[in-house]
């Protein structure tokens, strides 16, 4: 396990802020956040790099502020790869085994199956400097993992991938962690990586942690909203409690009466956080009568996304849809045309945080 009690770090005019988390052995824990938030930071002080100005870090429950980074057995990728231009690739692999004073036959060995575990035994004896970005992430990896680290720290390691190769090496780091039961922690401010590889997942914003947990909670449940802007909740609304009861509550928000499952006393000033996944998109007048949080709309805009089309509808409030290419054709989808919406009252999240700040619903 790895431990942040109360961690600050200062450097310059940025300050990390006393930071308490928990990795657990076996996690593939993510650290994101906007660029310049501290996350990197982070990273260099389990790594040794970085020395607290107060609290602690500990490893399975062992202060290691006296430990040096060589001691921690444990390996840092960064996101320029730091190849050495000097060495091929096999000697930047067997580099760490040799100040490890290992015998060479054993580090022949080792290098010579971590190369062909990457797919990249046929680049052995090329310099770095010869090489795609791609392959020379694989190189770095394979130079960390030589070592049999008990915990791989990433720092950003698929900004410099096209999409072709980051997809190719978000595999690889699933089964690389399947396979060697790993801790992995890795930084980024990209969702989509943590959402493809995360157990676990903390938002840092100006070196401060905001909220930690599964995954899956941290995307669909934000504290407040800008932690609900960086992960990506296209739907925030300020809105006022009009009615609650054993099943939830309704809110106004704006022209509409929206339905949650959480039981808001009456009156409060809420800040609401609703999915684009979540709102479902029909033909006008086809929506069950006891469905909730279903309203007469009008599309008002779409765009064109990678694998999907972004609905931006007008029901009394402005809200954003999703919806497949599929579904654009199978529906009749068009500008400007009448439908209905709907979304079910658990996936409207609600929070009191900072619902006092400007509206930022979207506008089209």
């Amino acid at each position: 396990m790895i431990e942040f009690d109360n961690v600050s770090v200062t450097l310059g005019v940025f300050r990390l802020n006393e930071l308490s988390i928990r990795i657990k052995k076996g996690d593939y824990y993510f650290i994101i956040g906007p660029s310049g938030a501290g996350k990197t930071i982070i990273l260099e002080a389990i790594a040794g790099l970085h020395h607290p100005d107060s609290g602690r870090v500990l490893i399975d429950g062992e202060d290691v502020s006296g430990i040096p980074p060589e001691k921690r057995k444990i390996a840092l990728v960064y996101q320029d790869y730091s190849l050495f231009p000097h060495m091929s690739v096999g000697e930047n692999v067997a580099f760490g085994l040799k100040l490890q004073k290992m015998p060479k036959a054993e580090i022949a060995k080792r290098v010579d199956a971590v190369l062909s575990r990457f797919g990249i035994a046929h680049l052995k004896d090329r310099a770095p400097y010869t090489m795609s970005g791609g392959e020379q992430q694989r190189v770095a990896l394979a130079r960390a993992l030589v070592t049999e680290p008990d915990i791989l720290l990433l720092d950003e390691p698929l900004s410099a991938m096209d999409q072709v190769n980051r997809d190719k090496f978000v595999a690889d780091l699933r089964a690389i962690h399947k396979e060697n039961d790993l801790t992995i922690v890795h930084v980024t401010h990209s969702r989509e990586e943590a959402l493809s590889l995360a157990t676990r997942v903390a938002v840092i914003i100006d070196g401060t942690l905001e909220q930690e947990g599964e995954r899956d909670e941290v995307f669909r449940k934000p504290p407040n909203r800008r932690v609900g802007r960086f992960v990506g909740i296209e739907n925030v609304f300020d809105g006022t409690v009009s009615g609650t009861g054993a099943g939830g509550s309704v809110i106004m928000v704006g022209g509409c009466n929206i339905r949650t499952a959480d039981v808001i006393p009456d009156g409060c000033r809420v800040c609401v956080f609703i999915r684009a996944a979540d709102v479902s998109v029909r033909r006008a007048g086809m929506t069950a009568d006891d469905e909730y949080n279903c309203f007469p709309a009008k599309i008002e805009k779409i765009t064109p996304r990678e694998s999907y089309y972004l609905l931006g509808i007008s029901c009394g409030i402005s809200l954003y849809a999703l919806a497949t290419e599929q579904e654009i054709k199978e529906k009749g989808l068009v500008l400007g045309q009448a439908v209905s919406v709907s979304f079910n009252p658990s996936a409207v999240h609600v929070t009191a945080d900072d619902c006092l700040s400007p509206s930022l619903s979207p506008s089209f």
